[in-house]
């Protein structure tokens, strides 16, 4: 039995909330990584930020996941989706 990825459009809009944190927390350490790499001695100014944006990571991970459990609206069955 196979099944199919179907996503409704809140859990299309949490997985891009989830993308676009991630992408700014990277962007942070990237940013973090270039100031220790220049000799910057206040690169230790990102731990605050990279903090607070690996919360907004977390909190966007869960808010998506725990959707896709009380939605349902992840997976379907292949069987389901064939015309009667």
């Amino acid at each position: 039995m196979g099944s199919a990825l179907i996503y409704c459009e809140e859990a299309k809009d949490l997985l891009d909330a989830f993308g676009n944190a991630i992408h700014d927390l990277v962007k942070l350490h990237e940013a973090q990584f270039q100031a220790v790499v220049a000799g910057d001695l206040d690169s230790a100014r990102f731990d605050d930020l990279i903090h607070i944006a690996n919360e907004r990571k977390r909190e966007a991970k869960f808010s998506y996941l725990s959707h896709l459990e009380n939605h349902g609206c992840s997976t379907v069955a292949l069987e389901d989706l064939k015309p009667r």
